[in-house]
């Protein structure tokens, strides 16, 4: 299927690493002009390498989106270089647990500023660039957490729970104006942080980093842990024209693992 995404320009949010990274680089390989953000200039450049070695256009910006100037700045910045903004992800995130009687204030507040305000922030930015170029595409990642809450996950159920409500209500905003607006979900996924997951199950529960390892994969019908990569071609193609008629909703990528059913 061809994408039809040639030529598009993109920011991804949280592009220099896992998920987002992920997703950058597909749409580059798809001929998109790539731009991304995020806060360690280390990785940022790492990225950009990978990115200019597809090819196409691509820009790394350095911006910490808990502020609401660096959310425009990341939109701005993008829309200058490529000279238009057809898509945003909105993919960085913030790693922050606790429950109820253990989270405090500033801890849930991170999650909702990091994840959920700064997908606001940077879709009021976008919104006008996308009514120019006759339409866009308004993609945010955020967990399963909005839809089961488990464990030490209230900081992250609380960021997906309001981002899943935001992405409902700027779609009915901008449907007519040929914008769509969606949120894909993620399960527990192998970034760069799997490794220390790994071993902080091998400590607690007195295992092999391999048997460890085998009991995250039997938490997923598919037999293994989702990986960034199969999170990118479902945002590529709600980014896509194909796409057109799906928006204000939440679909989920995570290989069986989520337990859930809604009419």
């Amino acid at each position: 299927m061809d994408l039809m995404l040639r030529g598009k320009a993109v920011l991804v949010t949280g592009g220099s690493r896992g998920i987002g990274r992920a997703i950058a680089l597909d749409f580059a390989a798809e001929g998109a002009s790539v731009a991304i953000c995020a806060r360690d200039q280390g990785r940022l450049e790492g990225a950009l390498a990978d990115l200019r070695a597809l090819g196409g256009p691509s820009l790394a910006l350095r911006a910490d989106l808990f502020e609401a100037a660096d959310c425009r700045r990341a939109v701005e910045e993008t829309a200058t270089a490529f000279g238009r903004l057809d898509i945003l992800v909105s993919s960085a995130s913030t790693n922050v647990s606790g429950t109820v009687l253990t989270a405090g204030d500033e801890q849930l507040m991170e999650r909702v500023m990091g994840k959920t305000l700064a997908s606001i922030r940077l879709s009021r930015a976008a919104v006008p660039h996308m009514r120019r170029a006759g339409g866009g595409r308004v993609i945010c990642i955020g967990g399963t957490s909005s839809r089961v809450p488990a464990g030490a996950t209230l900081p992250s159920g609380l960021g997906n729970s309001a981002l899943c409500n935001f992405v409902r209500h700027l779609s009915d905003e901008v449907a007519r104006d040929g914008i769509t607006v969606n949120v894909v979900h993620p399960y527990f996924t192998k970034t760069d942080r799997y490794p220390e997951r790994v071993a902080a199950r091998s400590r607690q529960r007195g295992i092999s980093p391999a048997e460890a390892e085998a009991s995250f994969a039997a938490e997923f019908p598919i037999g293994r842990v989702v990986e960034p990569s199969d999170i990118a071609p479902l945002v590529l193609f709600l980014a896509s024209p194909h796409a057109s008629a799906i928006t204000g909703q939440a679909i989920a990528v995570d290989g069986g693992a989520v337990r859930w059913v809604a009419y």
